[in-house]
């Protein structure tokens, strides 16, 4: 079996800050270089059944039914907790629990992932009517649980989904079309 960190593994070049996108966020103090791992996901592995015990921003899936999470006890807070989406994010995934630089980021960005990599069974998103806010000029305006499906999606970030993510793609589930 997989061996998972017991907590997220942080660069120390990342620092909490005030975002525009979203309330807190995660930002570069120092320049990042394409490819440099910025995040290893960690935390106790639990299953689904059990998830009310922790932390929703710290849950991440790693497999089917199982997750990485850090317990509501839990008094010391993460910076992937205060990681915001971007529709055309600075990071992405390399396999299950990294998030590496997708570009070069300089001193004082925000660090962004987009969930559309990523999530594909949490309609938190669509279910309040939230307005995406990222800012980008990609940006989809309204974020889903199905973003991982669109074309422009999978073409940005071919490679770079998760793996449960990816093998839903690699299925051919069905696609839809940018508008």
């Amino acid at each position: 079996m997989v061996s998972y960190l017991k907590r997220t593994w942080v660069s120390r070049k990342l620092r909490p800050g005030e975002s525009g996108i979203h309330g807190e966020g995660v930002f570069a103090a120092a320049p990042i270089r394409a490819g440099e791992l910025v995040m290893d996901f960690g935390g106790e592995l639990v299953t689904a059944d059990v998830l009310g015990d922790y932390r929703e921003p710290s849950a991440w899936a790693v497999k089917g039914g199982l997750y990485l999470a850090l317990r509501n006890t839990d008094t010391e807070h993460s910076l992937d907790e205060y990681l915001n989406h971007s529709c055309d994010a600075n990071t992405w995934l390399a396999g299950e629990t990294k998030l590496v630089a997708r570009r070069d980021i300089a001193p004082g960005e925000e660090i962004t992932l987009d969930q559309g990599t990523w999530n594909f069974d949490d309609a938190e998103y669509a279910d309040d009517g939230t307005t995406c806010t990222c800012g980008a000029v990609s940006c989809r305006g309204v974020l889903t649980e199905n973003d991982w499906r669109r074309t422009d999606v999978q073409e940005r970030y071919r490679g770079h989904f998760h793996p449960l993510v990816q093998a839903l793609i690699d299925a051919g589930s069905s696609t839809m079309h940018t508008v």
